[in-house]
């Protein structure tokens, strides 16, 4: 899948750029990926490690993330103008937010919920140390606190968002008026279990980027193909 996004970056993104990839599996990666090792001695768990990403002195310059489950639809030149001071993000309009909670209930996945999605960030590199540097100060607490790095940089950082229409979430679409959140799934004895029938599947052609966050298969992708083959 890496292989897969760098082809995607490479036919998006007209500005020179240099593609890394931070991994403890660097194996049959395109030479041109620079590789970033996770360090054997690193102790944080799935998704935290993107954190990382904002440790002093890790990058230089402009600094534009994409998870590896997204597809690039169309030319990302113009994310880059959205650069600022703060971490720029993408905002989840298809949540809305009555999607914010507290941090009262009694499902942990329930608790500090939010509208802020770590799948695209920009960033300068040396503006959003303190993100790392407050993550460090007590890991273990904020890994309990919050179900995942988004909630964590919601609650406890100022950021910008990419305006609406850029992204979409193949699951949900673009908007909060256009979601299939309430027949999205059903929890059973803590398996996710999808009815696929009752909703429908996102394709905007226009937009830029295609996020394919929550429960996935891999057929979705099926007619994705075409971005990267």
């Amino acid at each position: 899948m890496v292989n897969r996004l760098f082809t995607m970056v490479d036919r998006n993104l007209t500005v020179p750029f240099t593609f890394y990839c931070y991994t403890d599996d660097p194996e049959g990666l395109d030479p041109r990926i620079q590789v970033i090792d996770i360090p054997e001695d690193n102790e944080l768990e799935i998704y935290w490690n993107k954190l990382a990403l904002h440790k002093p002195g890790m990058f230089t310059g402009t600094c534009l993330f994409f998870d590896l489950d997204v597809v690039i639809q169309n030319n990302i030149d113009h994310l880059l103008g959205y650069l600022s001071d703060k971490l720029t993000m993408v905002n989840s309009y298809w949540k809305g937010e009555s999607f914010i909670t507290d941090g009262s209930s009694k499902k942990p996945n329930h608790r500090w919920d939010m509208y802020a999605n770590s799948s695209i960030m920009l960033w300068e590199a040396g503006k959003t140390e303190n993100i790392w540097k407050e993550f460090d100060s007590n890991p273990d607490y904020y890994m309990i606190q919050y179900n995942g790095i988004d909630r964590f940089i919601f609650w406890n950082f100022s950021v910008d968002y990419f305006p609406e229409g850029h992204v979409y979430s193949r699951m949900c679409g673009y908007s909060l008026t256009n979601n299939n959140y309430k027949v999205l799934y059903k929890n059973q004895k803590k398996t996710v279990i999808l009815d696929w029938d009752e909703f429908n599947l996102y394709y905007v052609p226009e937009a830029s980027v295609c996020l394919f966050n929550g429960p996935t298969e891999d057929w979705m992708y099926d007619d994705f193909k075409h971005y990267w083959e």
